[in-house]
């Protein structure tokens, strides 16, 4: 599934009502606060995905023998 098609998703899901019920059931979805939270912290896990080198802005160089 690409970044789009998380974005599409939770589009069709604002054009939904949160709950229905018909007489095979009743379906309800999560809150739409917590779809776009998930939908953004899997976009974000792909970009970082993307590059082997992303998780170097993280990280602290420092040279041998440098004082600090």
């Amino acid at each position: 599934m690409a970044n789009e098609d998380v974005v599409d998703a939770i589009a069709q899901n604002l054009a939904q009502p949160r709950r229905a019920r018909t007489d095979a059931g009743e379906v309800e979805q999560h809150e739409l606060d917590r779809q776009v939270a998930a939908a953004d912290f899997v976009i974000r896990n792909r970009a970082a995905a993307a590059s082997p080198f992303s998780c170097l802005r993280l990280a602290q160089i420092q040279a041998p023998g440098a004082g600090g």
